[in-house]
């Protein structure tokens, strides 16, 4: 690494840890932390509760933060160097802008991929984690025990509509008091009730301890045959316990693999997935705003009256709400299917980069 570049770095690290902690400890204080106090007075939780929920939320929040942070360090590391004079001499030395952005640039390309394995990985587990010990505070019945319906459906054909009374239990792949109607020719034609259902292989589970009953076409003379069983029953059903358990999630816990296979399995069935599909591709666009922040901030930071760290500060705001304004717009605009749900979600990332790389041409010259 040059000398140049190492100077660059080490006036962004300081911002930039700054800003990752200033941020987040905001984003805390105005969003969680008023409903965690009131939770925890209601529920006379002790202190280390408390702690675990809190060490679960930050990593989201981090994910938002660190382009908040990248912004910052670009533009109070910039405006020191500038007001330093150290940028006037790079360019008498014959040192473009382009050459000396160099470093941001890498920068944020590191932050950005910190944010994709953080958002990929461990945010989802935190996020589920954190959701549990909520729940367990308010007393309800955790995600694992909650009922859900299935639709099992291709290319608009219903094969199956499966019902779970009390839940799906992932670490023991066993769903509790399941009714399922198959259907035969796009009709209902056999249901079948198990007190549990565990998975054996593919798409087959074990009903135990219900009953069957096939209906109409499939009947004798066109009845109603009831079959009861107490050993355990074959019945294949279309969905295995992995695209169960999507459904016992929300979208915050799932990881972009996930989500894409849950919007699949609702496409399927028919539902509405313009907001599942803008909080897929925000997955991706979110953790870009890095580079995006990056290439604004170093254009701005170079302004002699930029020189004042409150400025900078102040700045980076101006800049940080404009932008999560005009996102969270076009969030709604995707939502709404008023306009494509990756257009929405990528849509101000471009924008800000087209904006970036302008500054920095104009800067350049």
């Amino acid at each position: 690494m040059k000398l140049l570049d190492r100077h660059i770095l080490g006036e962004l690290i300081g911002p930039f840890l700054f800003g990752v902690a200033a941020f987040t400890s905001l984003m805390f204080a105005g969003k969680e932390l008023f409903k965690l106090t009131e939770l925890l007075s209601e529920s006379g939780a002790p202190l280390l509760t408390a702690a675990k929920l809190m060490a679960f939320h930050i990593p989201s929040l981090v994910v938002v933060t660190l382009p908040m942070a990248m912004l910052l360090a670009a533009l109070l590391g910039f405006s020191r160097l500038s007001g330093d004079s150290e940028v006037v001499a790079l360019f008498a030395c014959g040192v473009s802008l382009y050459r000396i952005a160099l470093p941001v640039i890498g920068v944020s390309v590191v932050v950005t991929g910190l944010s994709f394995v953080l958002n990929e990985v461990i945010v989802p587990q935190t996020n589920s984690a954190h959701e549990r010990i909520f729940q367990e505070l308010k007393n309800e019945p955790p995600p694992s025990a909650k009922p859900f319906l299935v639709v099992d459906a291709e290319n608009g054909i219903t094969n199956s509509v499966i019902y779970v009374q009390e839940g799906f239990d992932p670490s023991t792949q066993t769903m509790r008091d399941v009714w399922v109607v198959q259907y035969w020719n796009d009709k209902p034609a056999i249901f079948v009730y198990g007190r549990e259902a565990a998975w054996k292989a593919g798409t087959e589970w074990a009903f135990r301890d219900g009953y069957q009953k096939v209906i109409g076409e499939k009947g004798i003379g066109g009845q109603t045959i009831t079959i009861s069983f107490r050993e355990s029953r074959t019945v294949k059903i279309g969905k295995t316990p992995d695209q169960l358990a999507l459904y016992q999630k929300k979208h915050d816990e799932l990881s972009f693999s996930q989500l894409r296979e849950y919007i699949r399995m609702l496409q399927s069935q028919g539902a509405d997935v313009n907001e599942y599909r803008v909080r897929l591709y925000e997955k991706v666009s979110l953790p870009l705003a890095s580079l995006v922040f990056a290439l604004i901030g170093t254009p701005l930071g170079l302004r002699p009256h930029r020189s004042s760290s409150a400025m900078g500060l102040g700045l980076s705001i101006v800049i940080i709400l404009a932008y999560w304004i005009f996102m969270h717009y076009m969030t709604i605009l995707g939502n709404t299917g008023a306009m494509s749900p990756a257009a929405a979600s990528f849509i101000p990332t471009l924008a800000g980069a087209c904006l970036g790389v302008a500054l920095i041409a104009r800067a350049a010259k």
